[in-house]
């Protein structure tokens, strides 16, 4: 039974050490709709304070002005810029379309916030920031998706693995 309890705490401790994903789907609804036009898909992983973030998106109205992560609110509600992306996205020929793979560190008080590195991070594993790209056409934002997390696998098996262990303990508490 002790080794089954190591075994446990060491896959939580693996498991928590790990890599966190997060995956932001962009489209025109969730700014505001009307004649926003576009779409797009943004992946974040949160390695200890560095952010890791790939994608694409197509199809705005207008030619692409900026792009930012914005934070800390829910979906449909409006905040201030927390970073700066524009500079990191590789743009279209027709300028209403694009692509990103760049590497941000958090930083304390990001755009002159009073957020730590540690209330981000619960911002960010509570769904309350977004991205958000905007275009010549709409510069308050084109399009936009909330960044929520993404299960990983081997939460699931972490999971499997308490439940399987809470079995056999209870089996073994039976037959004595």
């Amino acid at each position: 039974m002790k080794m089954l309890i190591c075994t446990l705490a060491l896959a939580a401790a693996t498991t928590f050490a790990q890599a966190q994903s997060f995956i932001g789907t962009l489209d025109a609804g969730q700014d505001g709709g009307g004649n926003r036009t576009g779409s797009g898909v943004f992946y974040l992983t949160l390695t200890e304070n560095v952010m890791t973030i790939t994608g694409d998106f197509s199809g705005l109205s207008g030619v692409t002005v900026n792009a930012h992560i914005h934070g800390p609110s829910p979906a449909g509600q409006n905040s201030g810029v927390l970073y700066g992306l524009f500079n990191q996205i590789t743009l279209g020929a027709d300028n209403k379309s694009g692509s990103i793979n760049t590497t941000i560190p958090l930083i304390a008080n990001p755009n002159n916030t009073t957020f730590d590195i540690p209330t981000q991070i619960g911002q960010l594993n509570g769904g309350l920031w977004y991205f958000n790209i905007h275009s010549s056409t709409f510069g308050g934002g084109e399009i936009r998706g909330q960044i929520l997390a993404v299960p990983e696998p081997s939460t699931i098996a972490l999971g499997a693995m308490g439940f399987a262990g809470f079995v056999i303990w209870q089996l073994r508490r039976r037959l004595s």
